[in-house]
């Protein structure tokens, strides 16, 4: 589902389900969140939240290794959707272990630091969607003045 009919920027990241490489996920969002206008405490806020749903996401398996994968390993999948008023950051991995029950730090975390939370385990896949409202501040024009055409 697009955040907006106006605008539709999409990063894609595909990262191994272990503990080495989930370090990416947040840094990605920061940088979307800088280039987006973003305060650097609602930027701090939005890496949080990222942790806390990746946290919720890992399977308990999956345990930081020196940058190994073993064959057949899951992937996490993040995307990162810039619509006009809001910055949607959708997180999903193959369903597996049932996500965490609704009641955890975690949960609770992610419902502090965000506008808004969802997950769904539909399919093969378990995903948890934050909404966060963009910031209206000059940043916007600014960005868009030195966008390279």
């Amino acid at each position: 589902m697009p955040v907006s009919e106006e605008r539709e920027d999409v990063l894609l990241l595909d990262v191994p389900a272990t503990g080495d490489y989930l370090s990416v996920l947040p840094t990605a969002t920061a940088a979307v969140a800088t280039r987006l206008g973003f305060s650097l405490d609602e930027i701090e806020d939005l890496r949080a939240a990222v942790n806390a749903a990746v946290t919720l996401l890992l399977p308990e398996s999956a345990r930081p290794r020196p940058f190994r994968r073993r064959v057949g390993e899951d992937s996490l999948h993040c995307r990162l959707e810039v619509g006009a008023e809001i910055l949607q950051i959708v997180l999903s991995r193959p369903k597996g272990d049932p996500l965490p029950d609704p009641g955890t730090y975690q949960w609770q975390v992610l419902r502090a630091l965000t506008d808004e939370v969802e997950s769904e385990s539909e399919g093969a896949m378990s995903t948890i969607r934050i909404r966060q409202q963009r910031p209206s501040s000059e940043a916007d024009a600014e960005t868009e003045a030195h966008r390279i055409r």
